[in-house]
């Protein structure tokens, strides 16, 4: 039977925790009367709605909606279930849940248990693997020559998963796992009838989140050979979504990351990347898993540093990356700068390069945001000619129009005036024009919605009254009440002939006549 935490534990952890002391870890609270108010952590806003109660200990979002207790805002924060949640608050509080208070192990919360067991025990597999000298020696090779040392093994937990087809899940089921747990898990992986380990030869990279579980891999092949008997071979495997790993919502090397002193978080792309940088001394270092940075990612980086500096590699798809990448945390109310690597692909390789004073040299240069946005749009045109200078300008002020800060707007503008040598106060009329436009556009589009939005509303308060007078009209006018239905379900129709229409509108006033009677108000037609 599944037990649960009783109700006194559940209080005294709420109890013991303010939701106040919580809540401003994730973001900017000020006084506002007897309540706190900011952005909202939950929707891009830049007027803030988001509220909370230290008396009620609740918050409540007027924007989104979004509203709760402690529990269920770090429910939403961290991506947990209510038990895990409540763990965590148990934790930040001192608390020790009692053994015989059970752990609430329905269904969710136990599979969910089995698949964090089973990724721990396979990352001790994998390390296994690579440590035995017959087995791990194409994974030993492979880091020896990416100049990984066993000790940044060891710190990441690197492994090795062997060549053949079923070496892992062999292992797990003889520690008790049923094969299809072991497919939920993204551990193996079931194809005309058998079923086979999901990683084979490669060199391991486990996902641990910022609380010490594993929830995913990384698996990366050894070699260049992206074909074998035709078939292609992706250099990098990541594990699948799971019931534990969401790729949106956590990055590689956070749970390190988290722990470094300081006020900036780098953000690569590759997991080589994030261990040539970890081990060279620089520890706020992450990379996302496989795919372009979230909001959510973007997010989670803020928690642990109030600026992000991206690293991408410096190919034309690393550009464009980072670019996404800086709308994506300006979207959520953060700061970004880039690093620029000089005749380097990536990080790894400038280290290796470089040496490592020539990198943290390259990171205490990282060019702002809107800096680098420029400098890209300056490439593209002749700023030494009338034409080119004019449409530089033009596309420069696109990016102005985005910017909050009125001071940084004005650097930018007195910036750009001295290198193209127009005058400061063209290029703020400019701006100025195009603020005038963005504004006139918001204001059309909201009217426009909010048009729409109130047409569907009396659309639905005039079904909603008929369905209120039917109810009066069931029991003592059944053959009315026959008709109106109908009527009901013809007035869905835009199209009706016109002896209908006739009908329709005669029932109508009959329902009005009789509702008038009763304690509905109609609704002019």
């Amino acid at each position: 039977m599944p037990r649960r935490i009783s109700d006194d534990m559940i209080a005294q952890i709420c109890d013991e925790n303010d939701i106040i002391d919580y809540v401003s870890r994730y973001v900017q609270l000020k006084k506002s009367g007897r309540d706190y108010s900011g952005l909202c952590p939950f929707h891009h806003e830049k007027t803030p709605s988001f509220h909370v109660s230290q008396e009620k200990q609740l918050f409540h979002c007027f924007g989104c909606g979004a509203s709760g207790n402690l529990v269920q805002f770090v429910m939403r924060t961290e991506n947990l279930d209510f038990i895990d949640a409540l763990k965590l608050l148990a934790d930040n509080a001192g608390i020790i849940i009692p053994e015989d208070d059970g752990n609430f192990l329905d269904a969710s919360h136990e599979k969910k248990k089995r698949i964090l067991a089973m990724n721990k025990l396979s990352a001790r597999f994998f390390y296994n693997c690579l440590r035995d000298k017959n087995i791990g020696e194409k994974g030993q090779k492979y880091f020896a020559k990416r100049n990984i040392p066993w000790k940044t093994v060891t710190v990441y937990g690197l492994g090795y998963a062997p060549e053949g087809h079923d070496h892992l899940l062999k292992y797990l089921t003889s520690q008790g796992f049923k094969t299809e747990e072991i497919v939920e898990g993204g551990l193996a992986v079931s194809r005309e009838g058998r079923i086979y380990d999901k990683f084979r030869d490669r060199v391991m990279f486990p996902i641990i989140d910022v609380r010490g579980n594993v929830i995913g891999f990384g698996g990366r092949i050894m070699h260049d050979n992206k074909e074998i008997n035709g078939y292609k071979i992706p250099k990098y495997l990541n594990s699948p979504e799971t019931p534990v790993f969401d790729k949106g919502r956590n990055l590689f090397s956070l749970n390190l990351a988290k722990n470094a002193k300081s006020s900036e978080i780098i953000l690569c792309e590759g997991y080589m990347d994030v261990i040539s940088v970890y081990q060279a001394g620089i520890k706020n270092i992450v990379a996302t898993l496989g795919t372009a940075i979230t909001e959510n990612q973007a997010k989670l980086m803020l928690r642990y540093g109030s600026e992000i500096l991206i690293c991408y590699d410096s190919d034309e798809a690393g550009t464009k990356a980072a670019l996404r990448a800086i709308d994506i945390i300006n979207n959520v109310g953060g700061r970004a700068r880039v690093i620029r690597l000089k005749n380097a692909k990536d990080p790894d390789e400038y280290i290796n390069k470089n040496g490592v004073e020539k990198f943290k040299e390259a990171v205490k240069n990282a060019m702002p945001a809107t800096e680098f946005k420029i400098s890209l749009i300056k490439k593209q045109y002749d700023v030494t000619s009338t034409d080119g200078k004019i449409l530089f300008i033009d596309e420069v002020v696109n990016i102005f129009t985005k910017l909050k800060d009125a001071v940084e707007v004005d650097a930018y503008i007195t910036k750009v005036a001295e290198d193209t040598g127009i005058s400061r106060e063209a290029i703020a009329s400019k701006y100025r024009e195009k603020i005038s436009k963005a504004v006139i556009k918001e204001y059309r589009l909201k009217m426009s919605i909010r048009k729409k939005s109130n047409k569907e509303s009396v659309k639905q308060r005039k079904i909603k009254w008929l369905q209120a007078v039917c109810l009066k009209l069931k029991n003592g006018f059944w053959d009315l009440y026959r008709k109106v239905k109908s009527f009901i379900k013809c007035r869905r129709h835009s199209l009706m002939p016109r002896n209908l229409q006739q009908m329709c509108t005669d029932v109508w006033r009959k329902v009005c006549m009789t509702a008038m009677k009763t304690e509905c108000h109609p609704i002019r037609q």
